[in-house]
């Protein structure tokens, strides 16, 4: 279940990383995990010259960050020039963890590691021969972003909050120390059969399940490493998310169905609206949790249907079985 190579596994936690900034880039399956986000730029904000040309290393690619263990890069030989952990790095998800330092003053550091995420920005600047976005808040919280690939732009986005402390530079020092480490040897998850850590989001729903529930016209936009958005110009819209967590409990508007080939999965309509989530467990873990599949459906028109978005996000769901590891 995303076992990691030489540490314990993260306590899967609802957390918002980045949620501080512009709204989330996608709907969230999981309900208790972190919202997918975006991070935006403040003019003149940025380190020297902005690099230009496409970014072609194989080392910080979508492909190569599914497989990295972000927690493994919030150790005291990285983070080291900001302070000494003050406690164990958690993981949120699997490209995301946080970590609490103290740096030489005693002076709390909180940092947050995303990797692989959507950034809306204009890069302002330069790091590690990579393009830079940073942002501030009012409370001085500073993500300062390494755009590691366009077409959609994404990146490697340290989230500091410091009282009392320069936050950007501490943000900047990370990233490039970060840069580094996943150009020489980064820590990744361990190799299992069967698991979704290093699928592709985007590439698991048939073509033929996508024409069923959208029409020939639909167009998929990765959100992050792990999940992956569907849609036409308009309503409706679909996501899939690969995560580590728990299937929600049967309830009200909580029922299981099946989607064929020994698979139970659980619908959850949203209420009073034509949106429905589908979610099943792939790859079993301990204490309930394990690797789950999400597919959300929604469409706001007006002659949609809560039976309709579920029906639709069914399809598209039978349309991902045959397309994942064995676990």
């Amino acid at each position: 279940m995303g076992k990691i190579v030489g540490r314990r596994s993260g306590v899967l936690l609802g957390i918002v990383l980045l949620g501080l900034l512009s709204g989330c880039a996608g709907e969230d399956l999981a309900k208790a995990n972190f919202q997918r986000t975006t991070v935006s730029a403040e003019p003149g904000t940025g380190q020297g010259e902005v690099p230009e040309g496409p970014i072609t290393d194989p080392a910080v690619s979508q492909s190569a960050l599914r497989t990295v263990d972000p927690c493994g890069l919030l150790t005291d030989r990285i983070v080291g020039d900001l302070g000494s952990l003050a406690d164990e790095p958690y993981r949120s998800d699997w490209g995301s963890c946080r970590v609490e330092l103290r740096d030489a003053g005693d002076k709390t550091v909180d940092v947050g590691l995303e990797l692989g995420e959507t950034v809306i920005a204009e890069p302002t600047g330069g790091i590690e021969g990579l393009p830079l976005v940073e942002s501030t808040l009012d409370d001085g919280t500073c993500f300062v972003t390494a755009v590691t690939g366009y077409e959609p732009t994404v990146g490697v986005t340290a989230q500091v909050e410091y009282p009392g402390g320069n936050a950007c530079d501490a943000g900047y020092t990370l990233v490039g120390n970060v840069i580094r480490e996943l150009r020489a040897d980064p820590p990744r998850y361990e190799t299992v059969p069967g698991s979704l850590v290093d699928v592709d989001p985007c590439t698991v729903v048939s073509r033929d399940a996508l024409a069923e529930a959208f029409g020939p016209d639909v167009v998929h936009r990765p959100s992050g490493l792990h999940h992956c958005d569907f849609t036409q110009s308009g309503d409706p819209a679909a996501s899939v998310r690969l995560y580590e967590g728990v299937l929600p409990e049967e309830g009200d508007n909580v029922t299981r169905v099946d989607l064929g080939n020994g698979v139970s999965a659980v619908q959850e309509r949203i209420t009073d609206a034509a949106d429905c989530d589908v979610v099943w467990m792939h790859r079993p873990g301990e204490d309930g949790m394990g690797e789950v599949v999400g597919v959300n459906y929604r469409d706001y028109s007006d002659d949609a249907t809560a039976d309709g978005a579920c029906a639709a996000a069914v399809t598209l769901a039978k349309g991902i079985l045959g397309r994942l590891p064995s676990p």
